[in-house]
């Protein structure tokens, strides 16, 4: 894996494909490091991303159609190539999705001057100078992976997130072969709990994955309208249903929106960063990881980030 993460960025490497369809550029406001974002990627092991010939490639939906988009760097460019025809439509849709994907139009410098007050924290963040998280690129892609991930290594749950796909995802020709797309609420909401459970899901989570989509796809639930939502009425939205607690919901706010300002505190990723980096004799309690945090604010979200690859990616 780390020579295809050396090759993944190569100009040489991204001129070599002539079959593409269309190109789409994104300029990111700086900095941002495409290298240690794509590692990120590649650690978190990221369903729906894939790497052919040391080229990155992600499946993605647009207009209802799916999609097989090659991702690179030219800088100052992010460049996107579509290996379909597309409408206009289609284009604006995918551009305006990769944009916020990418967080592209987030300017980090704020939080990196916050940062640097905090002579522990600082160290980390430098360390990873323009490192993004990448989001998912639907809200309902995202909370099905976060409930399916709950309490799960994050092999095992990227193996159960791919098997649900390869069951209930459509497929889309690339280069000779059949990629799988996430599925859409439709589509999971027709399964039975049985479908799930022979793929190893534990009863439960079937039933929470299954559930879930099946109000989404009703219409009970409108998840893409929560983005017009403050992040408390958000949770108030989700903490009732059944199978979403407050890491759930926090991880939604974070991986799914781009909040800039939360903090599970809970997470235990997150509690043995912080003792790590702060050199605590124990692992902190939630509390004190949010008293800790408060020197963090408003741009918690991330220094959560930077410190989980601080613990997890090197």
């Amino acid at each position: 894996m780390k020579r295809m993460m050396r090759e993944v960025h190569l100009p040489r490497r991204l001129r070599s494909v002539v079959w593409f369809m269309e190109t789409l550029r994104i300029k990111p406001r700086p900095p941002f490091s495409f290298e240690r974002t794509v590692r990120r990627l590649f650690h978190l092991q990221k369903s729906g991303y894939f790497v052919r010939k040391g080229i990155l490639y992600r499946t993605l939906r647009a207009k209802g159609r799916p999609f097989v988009v090659e991702i690179g760097w030219q800088a100052p460019f992010l460049q996107f190539r579509i290996h379909q025809a597309v409408t206009p439509e289609e284009r604006r849709e995918l551009k305006e999705q990769l944009r916020r994907m990418f967080s592209a139009d987030v300017d980090l410098i704020p939080f990196y001057r916050r940062a640097e007050q905090d002579e522990l924290l600082a160290p980390v963040v430098r360390k990873r100078k323009g490192l993004r998280p990448v989001l998912d690129p639907t809200l309902y892609e995202c909370l099905i992976k976060t409930i399916i991930s709950q309490q799960l290594n994050l092999a095992f749950a990227g193996t159960l997130i791919d098997r649900l796909m390869q069951l209930a995802g459509e497929r889309v020709e690339f280069d000779g072969e059949s990629v799988c797309v996430f599925p859409t609420p439709d589509r999971v909401a027709a399964l039975s709990y049985e479908d799930l459970t022979r793929l190893k899901f534990s009863r439960r989570k079937a039933e929470y994955v299954i559930d879930i989509s099946r109000m989404v796809a009703e219409g009970a639930l409108d998840l893409e309208g929560l983005r017009r939502r403050s992040d408390e009425e958000v949770m108030e939205t989700l903490l009732p249903l059944r199978g979403i607690g407050r890491w759930t919901v926090e991880c939604l706010l974070l991986f799914g929106m781009g909040r800039p300002d939360l903090l599970p505190a809970a997470d235990i990723g997150l509690r043995r960063a912080v003792q790590k980096v702060y050199g605590l004799a124990k692992r902190p309690g939630e509390e004190e990881v949010r008293r800790i945090g408060e020197a963090w604010a408003p741009w918690r979200s991330y220094a959560t980030f930077y410190l989980w690859d601080a613990i997890t990616g090197g």
